[in-house]
């Protein structure tokens, strides 16, 4: 096999950063790459099987030319039941709750095969590698999951997996199969999304949604960023009146991270594999239609984020603002006129939000005497997990909580950082779904001549 490598980007940051930001990241990075070491020393002794696929004439999931064969890596959890799931990795690969979730289930004799196509094909990870696939190699995976097994196949994944699921069932009813032994697919809160829109304006989905025509159950996390859109993608999912079941996991933001799980989280985790035995007899009690809907060809050429303050396109009028600061102190904000105010939201856990709030303590220091506020709102985190964060990295402005991700779901936030600029006057005129450097001076010109 030819070996395609592409080199992973770094992050760009700024010329000028605080080091408490760098050694955080740090810390975390080094912390998570040790719980995932420790993990899979356990998992070794466990249920888990690798076994390596070739899978002849794929070259199309690229746009590089590659040999004959592509080899895919599989880690399987063999059961004696009739059910195999097919689990496809998200953009940042497979986690140690996925390896953990997988186990639970071949206990309840259910076989999953789990995978991930962009390292198995030496791509980076991240969206953009998860975006290429186009379905083939897992059209090829159902058939040989099942050729090998004689079991019914259910596709999963997490995340912008859910794509390449999609895609993947429709590959696979294009080759016409005869026998329907596909059964569906199991999706953990999926983005779908073509592009991350500007503020204030609603996502496009990608095409494959419109084409998808299966079983599917969705569990979706409440606190998850896209749960503002959920029932838009639920419709969407459902253009051809195909079944689509669904159940929330109160409480929790997802259900794969590199770092040990959260009380939360593992409560759910343990759920999970009884009420999955219980879905897949549903699943398979519908009809999965063997014929392939076209998928349309994505016309919008739109980026995933800004990275420059950008004209509001949405609702102008903010909402009025009532929570509590991470010390418990009421914040109340009714009438936004007389200066310029910046909403910043985000979260601990997101790297660029992070890697932005030195530029956002400078811009505050450039702003003095001026009229002007700014606010952050962390969104569904613990108190204390924000206070601990606030002990390590100089945030020199409020920090107030959205417990529930129910205000930002008001002001359709579903990337972080996302960052509103209300004018003197009390409307919305910029929006930033991304971190940038704050005390540019583009930035500061801008803000400026909205006095």
């Amino acid at each position: 096999m030819k070996e395609t490598r592409t080199s992973v980007p770094r992050l760009k940051k700024g010329d000028v950063e605080s080091n408490f930001v760098s050694s955080y990241l740090s810390i975390k990075k080094s912390r998570q790459c040790l719980l995932f070491i420790s993990f899979l020393f356990f998992t070794t002794m466990a249920l888990a099987k690798e076994i390596v696929v070739s899978i002849p004439s794929l070259t199309e999931e690229l746009s590089e030319a590659l040999a004959d064969e592509v080899e895919i890596t599989l880690e399987t959890f063999p059961a004696s039941g009739n059910y195999l799931i097919l689990w496809l990795a998200p953009e940042y690969g497979l986690r140690p709750s996925h390896l953990r979730l997988a186990q639970a289930l071949a206990k309840q004799n259910i076989e999953v095969w789990q995978t991930d196509i962009s390292e198995s094909l030496f791509m980076p990870q991240g969206l953009q590698s998860s975006k290429k696939h186009n379905g083939a190699i897992t059209a090829a995976l159902i058939e040989y999951a099942h050729q090998s097994t004689g079991k019914k196949i259910i596709l999963a994944g997490d995340s912008y997996a859910a794509i390449t699921v999609l895609r993947g069932v429709n590959q696979w009813q294009k080759k016409q199969a005869k026998d329907a032994y596909l059964i569906g697919a199991i999706l953990f809160s999926p983005n779908l999304y073509a592009y991350i829109p500007a503020l204030g304006l609603a996502p496009e989905y990608m095409p494959v949604v419109a084409a998808t025509n299966i079983p599917i159950m969705i569990y979706q996390a409440t606190k998850n960023g896209n749960i503002g859109q959920f029932d838009t993608l639920l419709a969407q999912l459902q253009t051809n009146n195909n079944p689509v079941y669904s159940k929330y996991l109160p409480n929790v933001m997802a259900l794969f991270y590199a770092e040990e799980p959260t009380p939360p989280i593992k409560k759910q985790l343990n759920l999970l594999p009884l009420n999955i035995k219980k879905i897949l007899p549903l699943l398979q009690r519908h009809e999965l239609p063997l014929n392939a809907i076209p998928i349309k060809t994505m016309q919008s050429n739109q980026r995933d984020i800004d990275r420059s303050l950008k004209t509001y396109s949405g609702k102008v009028t903010p909402l009025k603002i009532h929570l509590n600061d991470v010390y418990g102190k009421a914040i109340i904000k009714n009438n936004y006129q007389g200066k310029i105010t910046i909403v910043n939201f985000w979260a601990t856990w997101c790297p660029p939000c992070v890697e932005e709030i030195p530029s956002l303590n400078r811009l505050k220091v450039q702003m003095t005497g001026l009229p002007f506020e700014l606010i952050s709102i962390n969104y569904a985190e613990e108190k204390d997990t924000v206070l601990e964060f606030l002990k390590k990295i100089n945030v020199e402005f409020p920090v107030l909580l959205d417990p529930n991700g129910e205000f930002a779901k008001q002001w359709q936030v579903i990337t972080f950082p996302s960052t509103f600029i209300i004018d003197p006057q009390g409307k919305i005129r910029y929006g930033v779904n991304a971190a940038i450097e704050w005390d540019d001076p583009k930035v500061i010109e801008a803000l400026k001549s909205l006095l």
